[in-house]
């Protein structure tokens, strides 16, 4: 072993142990109260759509009632827990780092198959568990938002675990099914979970008895569980295609000081989705450093880190080293997909806000790119891969623990 690679497997492992000093302490410091996904749980035990309350500003507010408006699945996750401990359960950052353990375990099956060698399959693995907002997230497993997006991530690279290594249509449709009780638009990787399941000589168009087994496999479970959600939602808000959002902040809920937050202000004169919105996405999610705000004579004191995040590009640039890959047919369906995604995500109401972090909407077609940055990457480019991939570590992990220390 050289020396050089003695030094940066040593930098890499200094910095994987801080994450998980970091996760450590933010399993300890979990308080009670935080996660709605415990009312929500709480409310279906007592045989009840609504909630007494909420923890968070983006509840609804439906004929008097209040409502936690997430997709259902991660609070089915957490209901036993509720079951047992209440609604005070205060582990959900355990839970999400189940995920993270997950996750890091599928990747790495996918890695091995896709990657050149062990080598590049494990600096894979730590770009993705570590210098992508998965760390972010998982650490923040004791917010509905980022507990739902743990859980989404681990389910979508399940479903591509299911099509690239186990080659199971029904397994990979059960588990974008499940992605999408989480995050919604990960239904939308259908199309090419279809073009990974085929073998090479196979064209993505054909049409015979082959085919039409392997699209109702796929789409079997997929379709199941967008009737749950249709019919979830119609239980809650008398239609299957009202999700909520429409009774987002409320009017009811303003205090003295919350009239001019801007996301209220966006939902209620602009809407959820609109093209007003596209300019500050599209420059957080493309241009945007980490940026801590200084104060004071000298400009010398931290007065606040950007929220709203930094472009996934700046802080993990490496991840574009997947468009030097193979353009086969799976690399357009896939790109497609991510375009489809972000195109949407970049008309939303909310980039991710609040954010310690890179962009995390992107974690909803990350797993995407991720599995052609890995049969892109060569054994040559192996020792810039690593320094890069220690550089995006670093700043992901100080972006987490700046922004913390500045938000307490």
């Amino acid at each position: 072993m050289t020396v050089k690679r003695i030094a940066i497997t040593t930098i890499l492992g200094g910095l994987v142990l801080a994450f998980l000093a970091v996760l450590a302490l933010a399993i300890l410091r979990e308080v009670p109260g935080t996660n709605s996904y415990a009312v929500l749980a709480e409310g279906w035990l007592n045989g009840r759509f609504d909630a007494d309350h909420c923890f968070d500003t983006d509840c609804a507010l439906f004929n008097g009632l209040t409502y936690i408006i997430f997709p259902p699945l991660p609070g089915v996750i957490a209901l036993p827990f509720v079951a047992l401990f209440g609604s005070e359960f205060r582990f959900f950052v355990v839970l999400s780092a189940l995920t993270l353990a997950g996750s890091g375990w599928l990747w790495w099956q996918i890695f091995r198959r896709e990657a050149a060698g062990p080598d590049q399959a494990t600096l894979l693995v730590l770009l993705t568990l570590f210098a992508t907002p998965l760390a972010f997230v998982v650490l923040r497993g004791d917010g509905v938002w980022f507990f739902a997006q743990s859980w989404g991530f681990l389910f979508s690279s399940a479903a591509l675990y299911s099509a690239l290594v186990r080659r199971n249509a029904l397994l990979a449709g059960l588990f974008i099914g499940m992605a999408f009780l989480c995050r919604q638009m990960t239904i939308l990787y259908l199309p090419l979970l279809y073009v990974l399941l085929l073998e090479a000589n196979t064209a993505w168009y054909s049409i015979d008895r082959a085919a039409i087994k392997r699209a109702l496999s796929l789409a079997a479970f997929p379709i199941i569980a967008i009737l749950i959600y249709f019919a979830y939602n119609y239980a809650r808000f008398g239609s299957p295609l009202e999700t909520g959002y429409s009774y987002i902040f409320p009017v009811e809920w303003d205090v003295a000081d919350s009239g001019g937050f801007f996301l209220r202000l966006r939902v209620r004169e602009l809407g959820i989705f609109s093209p007003d919105y596209f300019l500050f996405n599209a420059i957080y999610m493309f241009v945007a450093g980490p940026h801590v705000d200084f104060a004071g004579r000298y400009m010398t004191e931290m007065a606040g880190f950007d929220a709203n995040g930094a472009s996934l590009f700046l802080v993990t640039p490496v991840i574009l080293l997947a468009f030097l890959g193979k353009w086969d047919r799976a690399f357009w369906f896939g790109l497609g997909t991510c375009g489809l995604v972000m195109g949407l995500t970049l008309l939303y109401h909310s980039n991710g806000f609040s954010q310690y972090s890179a962009q995390r909407y992107a974690l909803d077609w990350l797993p995407i790119l991720l599995i052609f940055l890995g049969r892109a990457l060569k054994a040559e480019w192996t020792p810039p891969f690593a320094l890069l991939l220690a550089y995006s570590m670093g700043v992901t992990l100080a972006m987490l623990a700046i922004g913390g220390i500045i938000a307490g």
